[in-house]
């Protein structure tokens, strides 16, 4: 087992799966082996049982009638959603940093961005660690103007919109791009620019939808409903 104190076997697989099911490691539509989590975890069918009910309590897999277990595919009439309420709900936090945010939060949010920038200089960096640091540097906003809670449930939408953006970075060629749009939002809001702001951070939040719109209808069609 890794670090974390768990309760129990069963809380370790459950816990186990879904950062893989998350991370993309097990992939939407991908068929789940009781037997071969058993042998991989070393542990008997009930911990694994329970694991599985919890997962497909959340959505993350679900049983189909005497053919077995499969990971859930990924919804995009859900994630286009998500998108969409991520950005009114940011935009409005943002404007509200823009107004409140000292000298040091600013520079945190740079900070972010040159690590950013230092990561993807390494040959052999995982996507995942893109994606925790561009959490990271939003975060920053959210939590600046007492709004903790709004970015947690931004967070918790997991079942398709955290899969659809590990997917994207997954995807993603360039990196750098993305850097420079974060660098965008962080010059407009350093110069009170609601309305670039605005149209930045759409263009921001929305550009997987077209950059993958290959992706998503050709080569990983089959994870999507």
């Amino acid at each position: 087992m890794d670090g974390k104190v768990y309760r129990n076997r069963g809380e370790y697989v459950f816990e186990t799966l879904k950062r893989e099911i998350l991370d993309l490691v097990l992939k939407p539509g991908q068929a789940i082996s009781e037997n071969e989590i058993c042998a991989r975890f070393e542990v008997s069918r009930t911990p694994v049982r329970e694991a599985l009910r919890r997962l497909q309590e959340q959505g993350f897999v679900h049983t189909i009638p005497y053919s077995g277990t499969c990971v859930t595919r990924l919804n995009l009439g859900e994630i286009r959603q998500m998108i969409y309420m991520r950005v009114a709900v940011e935009l409005m936090v943002m404007r509200d940093f823009m107004k409140e945010a000292t000298l040091f939060q600013f520079e945190e949010i740079r900070h972010q961005i040159r690590l950013q920038e230092l990561l993807i200089r390494q040959a052999d960096f995982e996507p995942e660690q893109f994606y925790q640091m561009d959490a990271r540097m939003h975060a920053i906003w959210f939590e600046s103007t007492g709004k903790e809670r709004l970015w947690e449930v931004i967070q918790a939408q997991q079942l398709h919109y955290t899969r659809f953006r590990m997917l994207d970075f997954v995807t993603e060629t360039d990196f750098t791009r993305i850097i420079h749009e974060h660098s965008g939002l962080l010059k407009l809001m350093e110069q009170q620019e609601e309305k670039g702001l605005e149209e930045a951070l759409k263009k921001h939040l929305y550009i997987s939808m077209t950059r993958m719109k290959h992706a998503i209808e050709v080569e990983y069609k089959e994870y999507f409903e």
